[in-house]
């Protein structure tokens, strides 16, 4: 017995490192057998990956550039998946395919080869005359792999080598070059073959009066993803596909998804369960079944509540869960001071609402194995009777809510991986007040259904000074919590404050526009499926300066405008005034500078201009026909009656001249 203790070790310390599951005795692997799939070539030359998921692609594409010629063997890059899922391949033709591109070349002479590595053993393929030359310009590079059957261990490693033996410019030109491209979208580098990729693990089901919790376990070497990107993911009760979205949880590396099924009868029966999965669009549906036997129980009720996991369940399936925030805000002059107001709604579905609806129904529990955002909560006024009892109470919203004030930091960045005091654009310590609210949106119980998370803050803003108002908050993780995010922002000022030169910086799809009235400005900003790792920046200046106050601003602005008005037509009373009409279009344009939000030098600027061309118009423009200009009066002699004394003026130079008195009418004699 002695002799055989260091072999006995020897395979329970081989077992000990295989990477299995965490399942149950009861638990059946259903599935699944070798199956196509292409690879996307992804990461850097020396240490790339190989994924099967479009979203492990980046924005930006990885690139190697060959300058000069080669004369020897010299490695490319390679890429690897290690470990690699364990199981048997059969012989197949691998493709190897990478996109390249010739610069200020006429081409270029290549002799290449392709190396996998599976395990132990490697398989080459290599260039030929079909495809040893690469002309000009873009296009693909493709190798095939002749591989044979085998199998692989869940220790070993798949490696995919591009190596060249020699590369000879054809005509080069000053910096010719070869670029090889790969691992950004919309890139067709990949390789494709046939390798075991996944398990689905069927769990012992689990009844609770007629309802059957099914649960199944999806374990790959891409963990998280298989689940979160896989082309389609079901499960099957006596042929029957379950709906609903299932309770996602962790099962060591890997995810248990637990749906519920409804029996119709009570009583011991077998029922068949079935999961497929296709691991991309365009290849085989992998699946696998087994029977089991359940008993259930009529109890009077339609259900049992809903399945309800003892540990805390995943924030993520992978994927990430929709967010749709719907921001306003307030800004006003008050006591001499001016405060911004906000109201932030953050609408939470899929796993993320889900985590936070099991987290306030768990809210002050000593469960040690809970993460660092939910065991921070205390239990306050919640009772043992309030907690795991698959509804949220009141109590435990309400604290929760209270609670929040002094946990919200830490609560939202590391367990919503949203930045709070950015979402905010202030040091909560800096606030005058900040609360928050929930809503469950008509729904109490612990299951998969939206739930809004309410925000409202009051500050004291620096008035003339440029500030963030609002700037990225999501947090990108590693395994994505959020997908994608719907944003919307409503600013209003009161009459006498104004946001004078808000803009955004950044994200080019963020839609922005501004509207000015004497009764305040209004800002609307929206977006449709940002992306969590897309930068902005919201910015202004806060201010109540009469130069930059709507109200002040407006009748500054039309006082302008009147007395250029006025002005104008007073200098044309007696001219022709077509052209001056012509150029009262220019009012519409002033007040439309009023109104989309130009800052106020701008809107001077258009008010001035305006009143110029008037006042030029106004000056050159001509008579109107039929009214004598205005001449200077003509200074006359003037002579008094000798009988009289009236005045008598004399308008000729003709002498002698008799002229008559304009007083008694005698005749006056001129005779010098």
């Amino acid at each position: 017995m002695m002799k055989f203790k260091p072999i006995l070790l020897g395979i329970l310390l081989l077992f000990s490192c295989m990477p299995i599951p965490t399942v149950s005795a009861d638990s059946v692997e259903v599935c699944c057998d070798s199956g196509l799939v292409e690879l996307y070539l992804i990461g850097p030359a020396g240490s790339g990956e190989m994924s099967p998921f479009d979203a492990a692609l980046s924005d930006e594409s990885e690139e190697l550039t060959i300058s000069d010629a080669i004369a020897q063997q010299q490695e490319i890059a390679s890429w690897e998946i290690d470990p690699a899922w364990s199981g048997a391949y059969p012989s197949t033709t691998w493709e190897f395919a990478i996109d390249y591109s010739v610069r200020n070349a006429g081409g270029v002479q290549i002799n290449a080869s392709v190396s996998i590595i599976i395990g132990g053993e490697e398989y080459t393929g290599g260039t030929d005359q079909s495809n040893s030359f690469l002309p000009s310009g873009d296009g693909t590079l493709n190798i095939d792999v002749d591989v044979d059957a085998g199998s692989i261990s869940s220790s070993s490693k798949i490696e995919v080598v591009l190596s060249a033996q020699t590369v000879v410019f054809s005509v080069p030109n000053t910096d010719a070059g070869l670029t090889f491209i790969w691992g950004g979208t919309g890139d067709g580098s990949s390789v494709r073959g046939v390798i075991p990729l996944v398990d689905l693990i069927i769990e012992e089901p689990v009844t609770e009066g007629m309802d059957v919790y099914i649960s199944m376990i999806v374990a790959s070497p891409f963990g998280q993803m298989t689940a979160a990107h896989a082309e389609s993911l079901s499960v099957s009760v006596n042929s029957a596909v379950l709906s609903g979205d299932p309770i996602v949880t962790s099962s060591g590396d890997y995810v248990r998804l637990t749906w519920t099924w409804t029996s119709t009868t009570s009583g011991t029966q077998d029922i068949s369960v079935a999961g497929s999965i296709q691991i991309q669009s365009g290849t085989p549906t992998l699946t696998g079944a087994t029977t089991f036997s359940i008993e259930t129980v009529d109890t009077g009720s339609n259900t049992g509540g809903g399945f309800y996991p003892t540990e805390e369940p995943l924030r993520s399936d992978g994927g990430g869960s929709k967010l749709v925030a719907s921001i306003s805000m307030e800004l006003d002059r008050t006591d001499e001071f001016l405060t911004l107001e906000r109201k932030i709604d953050l609408t939470i579905d899929g796993e993320m609402s889900y985590w936070m609806r099991w987290g306030m129904d768990n809210i002050g529990s000593d469960d040690s194995s809970l993460s660092q955002p939910l065991r921070i909560f205390k239990a306050g006024t919640v009772s043992d009777e309030d907690r795991r009892n698959r509804m949220i109470d009141d109590v435990e919203r309400a604290e929760f809510e209270s609670q929040m004030v002094n946990l919200g930091v830490t609560y939202m960045n590391d367990g919503m991986a949203l930045e709070l005091e950015e979402l905010i654009g202030n040091d909560v310590q800096d606030l005058e007040r900040i609360s928050f609210s929930v809503d469950l949106q008509g729904k109490k119980n612990v299951v998969p259904h939206p739930l809004t998370l309410s925000i409202t803050t009051l500050e004291v803003i620096e008035e003339n000074k440029e500030s963030v108002l609002l700037r990225n908050f999501i947090i990108v993780q590693p395994t994505p919590i959020w997908s994608s995010m719907d944003m919307s922002i409503s600013i209003d000022t009161g009459m006498m404050a104004s946001l004078t030169g808000a803009n955004i910086k950044g994200e080019d799809s963020i839609d922005i526009s501004q509207r000015r009235t004497p009764l305040g400005e209004t800002i609307e900003i929206s977006v449709e499926n940002l992306k969590p790792s897309a930068t902005f920046s919201f910015s202004a200046y806060p201010t109540s300066n009469l130069l930059n106050a709507p109200l002040s601003l407006s009748l500054i602005t039309l006082a302008i405008v009147g007395g250029g008005m006025w002005f104008a037509f007073t200098l044309t009373k007696n001219k022709r005034r077509g052209a001056l009409w012509i150029e009262m279009i220019l009012i519409p344009v002033v007040l439309l500078a009023l109104f989309l939000g130009y800052n106020p030098f701008t809107v001077g600027a258009v008010a001035g201009i305006s009143v110029a061309l008037w006042t030029i118009t106004a000056i050159a423009s001509p008579r109107k026909k039929g009214i004598p200009p205005k001449s200077n009066p003509i200074a006359f002699p003037v002579i008094e009656c000798p009988a009289c004394g009236t005045p008598n003026s004399i308008t000729t130079d003709e002498r002698p001249f008799r002229l008559p008195c304009e007083g008694c009418g005698r005749v006056l004699k001129i005779v010098e």
